[in-house]
């Protein structure tokens, strides 16, 4: 007997790892450890802990009538500890209504359906305490244990034949409880190391916004889109008119406040669907999906002229007026993906001649292909 026990008490230590490590990896994708869970996602999340927890009633080892030994009152610690209180109680449903489902409805099996809602209560009560995920999910298992022992002295005869059992269930409940929260602790620091490095491989460290590699990233994607639903994409670069003089008049800091405060206007006028990036130095870039020519010639117009009624605010607490040049391109649905790779060179034509042609304003190039040369191809 002792022997089997062990041994089913060790295969659900392995399927308990095996899951947490898989938990991690849906963890390091969608990033829902450790943050507030929406009642939906919570009630889908208890209800995976859920069937977890059955899963190890089925490697459970029988040491009584109609009662069995197994680690499934894990799942709903490990759900209480790390997602909330929802997914704990959920969790503890489904494994009291598969317990009598799954077994023969005696008295022995609905006292172990209702251990597993009292359990459930607790952990969901415990999750909801500001303690460190070590404390709860020690104090659950306790807890837990507590009421093992108490189901173990209702549905056993005697005493002698409880302590027979508990203690070896006792000592492995712990101790896979501490090992699971070192893996999935493990789990979740290299998580958010990933994420650390993947936020720093995409994003531009000074202003949040996209870097060049992400903005040619959307483009890429973009451009597939347009022409998959035939609509039309535009762009918009920007570019802060005499940067390099307010750097050498005000210093780089303040310079770098300029391009912080440029970087949250952009944002502020952009559609949710629009993509802002700062592409590097004080050149800025708005993809507009399903958007005209004419229209991103008008959104344009908008950033230029708040830039250009606004004052920025530098570490010294002065404030100076800071304007933009802006060029405007087009790609039409009916161009083939070629041509529409030429979308961002033409957005930077655009932005020279707005340059050349006296600064803060915006211009534009015809949607190519085009039957009339643009404004360069003339002079040359």
């Amino acid at each position: 007997m002792l022997i089997d026990l062990l041994t089913s008490l060790f295969t659900n230590f392995c399927i308990l790892v095996t899951f947490v490590f898989l938990s991690g990896s849906l963890s390091k994708r969608y990033n829902f450890l450790g943050r507030t869970m929406s009642p939906l996602a919570g009630v889908i999340a208890g209800l995976i802990f859920g069937l977890f927890g059955i899963i190890l009633m089925s490697y459970s080892f029988p040491i009584g009538p109609n009662t069995y030994a197994n680690l499934r009152h894990l799942a709903i610690i490990i759900a209480g500890a790390y997602l909330g209180w929802l997914p704990a109680a959920v969790c503890a449903v489904l494994l009291a209504v598969s317990r009598l489902l799954f077994y023969d409805i005696t008295y022995n099996s609905l006292s172990a359906a209702f251990s597993l809602l009292l359990c459930g209560a607790c952990c969901s009560w415990i999750a909801l305490k500001p303690w460190t995920r070590l404390r709860k999910m020690t104090v659950s298992n306790l807890v837990t244990m507590g009421l093992v022992f108490a189901l173990l002295l209702n549905n056993l005869d005697g005493f002698q034949t409880v302590m027979q059992v508990f203690p070896i269930e006792l000592a492995a409940s712990l101790a896979t409880g501490l090992i699971i929260y070192y893996v999935a602790e493990y789990i979740q620091r290299s998580n958010e190391l990933f994420n650390q490095l993947e936020v720093r491989a995409t994003t531009d460290f000074l202003t949040g916004l996209n870097n060049r590699q992400q903005f040619q990233r959307h483009l890429e994607d973009e451009l597939l889109q347009a022409a998959g639903q035939r609509e039309s994409l535009s762009l918009l670069a920007v570019d802060i008119d005499h940067f390099k003089t307010i750097n050498d008049t005000y210093g780089h800091p303040a310079g770098d406040q300029v391009l912080i405060q440029l970087a949250q206007r952009l944002i502020g006028a952009a559609r949710p669907q629009d993509v802002v990036s700062r592409n590097g130095g004080e050149e800025f870039s708005v993809l507009l999906p399903v958007c005209t020519l004419h229209e991103a010639e008008q959104a344009g117009e908008r950033i230029r002229a708040a830039v250009e009624h606004d004052l920025f605010l530098l570490p010294d607490g002065q404030r100076i007026p800071v304007t933009i040049s802006v060029g405007a391109a087009c790609c039409r649905p009916d161009y083939d993906e070629a041509v529409s790779r030429l979308l961002t060179q033409h957005a930077d034509q655009a932005l020279y001649r707005a340059k050349n042609s006296g600064r803060n304003k915006v211009c534009s190039e015809p949607p190519y292909p085009h039957e009339n040369q643009s404004y360069e191809r003339q002079l040359i």
